[in-house]
């Protein structure tokens, strides 16, 4: 008796279904983004492995059936009506609970393609072609497919299909009796560009008064942005600068892991950069860029000096940022304590008096905003209001 054989489209649906949940684990970091790009244990991988991003286990669509009396709406109240203020009511803070949780899922997923999902429609804002100083780059793609070639450049996926589509031809589509004709090469080619020059200068405070939180904070921001620029650009220079009263370049290694605990003088930090790209990154040859991070509790008699060199480095930059943590405390998120509502330091106060569309600040006062960040400093020009 003759076996009857399997629908092809029966075939395909573990292959379907593969595909579906591949799409809906992406779909789901894509919602999630700004509480997933602060997770310590992708900041403090090497960028070379992949990383475990912990979502909710994504259920199969079904029908589910509740039990009298327990319906959504149901109960007293008038819409508006404020309900679990007091603090026995806030996460965390109860008695022990007997409910059981959902089941979380460990997505396994890629550096470079967590960045490039996250930072995709981003870029050096004012970006300008300097043709007196470009690079030549070269880069290899293999962009054809070919019948001779040597066996180190073999594609085996289109060598199989080949090999399948012969037998095919027989009535019999399978991979067997393998021979020459079914070989594919592929081949790269040679391209050449020429891309202008860009230098980032990176400046974060490492005082005593950056917190823990607040470091934390800063160099999440750091981290994402340096994987963003070697993704997108060729040629960019880095230039990582620490400071708490005294300013001074480190390697990228030291930037992430050394910490301070000395006072604040901000300006040493604009005074250093403003001196290394005069000698090394004159903006004739280059786009500039410089981006700093603080707490802003700076000596406030140095504000004033913080601005004049920063209307100096805006002569010579394309464009300069500052972001100021003000991390407030998880507390104040459950009703604990009064809302939050920014206090601008002298610092921020001083600094936006600086009249010029490319000095750009932002206020970072908890770890998502790190995404909101990376937005308002790397959105498109033609995005930016002016």
């Amino acid at each position: 008796m003759k076996m009857q054989q399997i629908p092809w489209d029966l075939r395909r649906r573990g292959l379907k279904d593969s595909i579906r949940h591949d799409k809906r684990v992406k779909d789901a970091i894509r919602k999630n983004l700004k509480e997933l790009i602060a997770e310590e244990n992708i900041i403090t991988s090497d960028g070379k492995k992949l990383v475990k991003i912990p979502l909710k286990y994504l259920d199969q669509y079904r029908f589910r059936y509740g039990t009298p009396g327990n319906a959504t709406g149901q109960g007293k109240g008038q819409p508006g009506d404020v309900i679990a203020r007091d603090s026995a009511n806030a996460p965390g803070m109860g008695p022990p609970g007997d409910n059981p949780g959902g089941d979380i899922y460990e997505a396994e997923i890629s550096l470079e393609e967590l960045t490039n999902m996250m930072l995709a429609d981003l870029a050096l804002p004012w970006f300008e072609d300097k043709k007196t100083h470009q690079i030549k780059t070269t880069t290899y793609r293999y962009d054809e497919i070919r019948t001779k070639g040597p066996m180190s450049n073999i594609d085996k996926r289109r060598t199989l299909l080949e090999n399948i589509k012969r037998n095919a031809a027989k009535s019999e589509p399978k991979v067997a009796d393998l021979c020459e004709e079914d070989l594919r090469f592929r081949v790269w080619s040679v391209k050449e560009e020429l891309q202008a020059n860009a230098c980032v200068y990176l400046l974060m405070d490492r005082s005593g008064s950056m917190t823990t939180e607040k470091k934390y904070i800063a160099k999440s921001f750091f981290f994402w942005m340096v994987r963003f620029l070697k993704l997108k650009y060729n040629t960019v220079d880095l230039v990582f600068i620490a400071h708490d009263v005294e300013a001074r370049v480190v390697p990228e290694k030291d930037f992430f892991t050394i910490s301070n605990s000395g006072g604040t003088l901000c300006s040493s930090a604009y005074q250093v950069a403003l001196d290394h790209l005069k000698k090394c990154h004159p903006r004739d040859n280059w786009n500039n860029y410089l981006f700093h991070f603080s707490d802003g509790e700076n000596q406030e008699e140095d504000n004033s000096t913080c601005k004049d060199l920063i209307q100096d480095l805006l002569t010579h930059c394309t464009m300069i940022g500052y972001g100021e943590i003000n991390y407030q405390d998880d507390a104040s998120f459950y009703g604990l304590v009064k809302p939050y509502s920014p206090h601008w330091s002298t610092l921020y106060k001083e600094l936006k008096t600086v009249d010029s569309k490319r000095f750009i600040t932002t206020i970072i006062k908890q770890k998502e905003d790190v995404h909101n960040a990376l937005q308002h400093f790397f959105s498109r020009k033609e995005a930016r209001r002016q």
